[in-house]
């Protein structure tokens, strides 16, 4: 029974990254805009989720071994979901930071362990996507 939810999700995954790669191709370069464009980064976070799906399908092994490691990946899912709502007006830095706080507890650092870690994460992530790549982030209240 395992092996078979390992398959469903494995070619979950590479369908989904199937239909990732396809829309971004869809995406339209503005003019004088960056020459790698918009379909860059949605193509190479497809291709790694479809790699994944792969090794699922190969693999076919358990999913979880424990059923108490359920609830660490059901939170992290609910942290990326609550994510998703709150980056816009919370901003960039204090979503992320929240999400990798709750995300490192879940799976058993301490709450020393994820403050630092969400605190050093998530302003490290802002100057690679806002300062290197300038990718523009919601800045929420804080304005950053």
């Amino acid at each position: 029974m395992r092996a078979q939810a390992d398959r469903v999700l494995g070619g979950a995954l590479v369908a989904l990254a199937a239909g990732v790669v396809w829309h971004a191709q869809s995406l339209e370069v503005a003019f004088a805009a960056d020459p790698v464009g918009p379909k860059a980064f949605p193509t190479v976070v497809a291709l790694a989720m479809g790699a994944c799906g792969i090794l699922l399908l190969l693999r076919a092994g358990t999913v979880w071994e424990k059923a108490e490691r359920v609830l660490p990946g059901l939170a992290a899912a609910a942290a990326m979901a609550a994510y998703a709502l709150l980056l816009a007006p919370l901003g960039f830095i204090t979503a992320s930071a929240l999400l990798c706080l709750v995300i490192a507890l879940a799976f058993s650092a301490t709450i020393l362990q994820a403050v630092v870690t969400s605190l050093v994460t998530a302003p490290l992530l802002w100057l690679l996507l806002d300062r290197v790549l300038d990718l523009p982030l919601p800045a929420g209240p804080l304005g950053f």
